[in-house]
């Protein structure tokens, strides 16, 4: 059944596409900065772990828990010797003006990780290993149902946080009035500081899971980013409910491009299609506001 292995293929791509697009999507909605380097912590999870691991010899438990803590160690840092200046100091407003902040560290990322890891594909371990399951016709990869899983886990948790809990209230509080937020008391900087580590987290996690289909190169997050970055704008940047939709109907519509018009051309055709519903109907799908906004 062709249809139903490319929608499955494709479910697991729109999951991936769909948790980069609501980390966009949320980190932008309390900072109003976009996170353009949010793939390319997707790509130090899965190259960082796979050097522990092949070169270093260290246990995947260990090294999967090194690599988080560097990420989350460099995403704190970042935050408070850059971001701090481009939330708090910019004289500026804009997503044009305030996404060159993680812009420049997308490329800083790049070269390092070039330095440490060469230029060749290479994947994290398979945390879960073994042949494709089946049930009748169709066909699922073990390391694509840890990449849904995941994505179902982590979603959900995000939808409860901001929804019922008074962080989330308040994280949702400071992206829409910074200065509000302060006056009532609410500590926009830790905010910010949080989710920013947070979902740099979350994008390694999801570089370690997804590697072993995939595979990357030091290169490959700035593709994770440029689709997250895509799904997050049909969202219109602040609302991570749509992201994820936009994110998952993206990875169904790609695989069955690739299915049944062209596996050579399919990406072509898919950002064409993207750039027609644009131009076609930018009130509708939120870009308007959110480059105004």
């Amino acid at each position: 059944m062709k249809l139903g292995n490319l929608i499955i293929a494709g479910i697991i791509t729109g999951s991936i596409y769909a948790m980069f697009a609501v980390c966009v999507s949320v980190w932008y909605r309390v900072s109003n900065i976009l996170n353009l380097a949010v793939g390319d912590f997707a790509m130090v999870g899965a190259l960082g772990v796979d050097n522990l691991y092949r070169v270093k010899g260290l246990p995947i438990p260990v090294a999967i828990i090194t690599t988080l803590v560097v990420v989350a160690v460099f995403a704190y840092a970042y935050d408070l010797v850059v971001l701090r200046i481009a939330q708090d100091q910019r004289r500026m407003e804009g997503i044009v003006v305030t996404f060159f902040f993680t812009f420049a560290l997308s490329f800083f990322i790049d070269g390092v990780a070039k330095m440490l890891f060469g230029t060749d594909v290479h994947a994290a371990p398979g945390l879960w290993n073994g042949p494709s399951l089946s049930l009748g016709t169709l066909h699922f990869e073990r390391a694509g149902l840890l990449v849904i899983a995941c994505a179902v886990i982590i979603g959900g948790a995000f939808w409860v946080y901001i929804k019922f809990t008074l962080g989330g209230k308040a994280l949702e509080a400071s992206g829409e009035n910074v200065v509000g937020a302060r006056i009532v008391g609410i500590d926009t900087r830790r905010y910010r500081r949080w989710i920013f580590i947070g979902t740099a987290l979350i994008a390694a996690i999801f570089g370690i899971v997804e590697s072993p289909i995939t595979g990357f190169t030091y290169l490959s997050g700035a593709t994770i980013s440029l689709t997250g970055f895509i799904a997050a704008a049909y969202g219109g940047f602040r609302k991570p409910g749509r992201a994820l939709v936009a994110g998952l109907f993206i990875g169904v519509l790609e695989a069955l491009l690739g299915g049944y018009v062209s596996a050579e051309y399919g990406d072509t055709v898919l950002y064409a299609i993207l750039a027609a519903l644009v131009l076609a109907w930018p009130r509708g799908l939120g870009f308007e506001s959110a480059v105004s906004g």
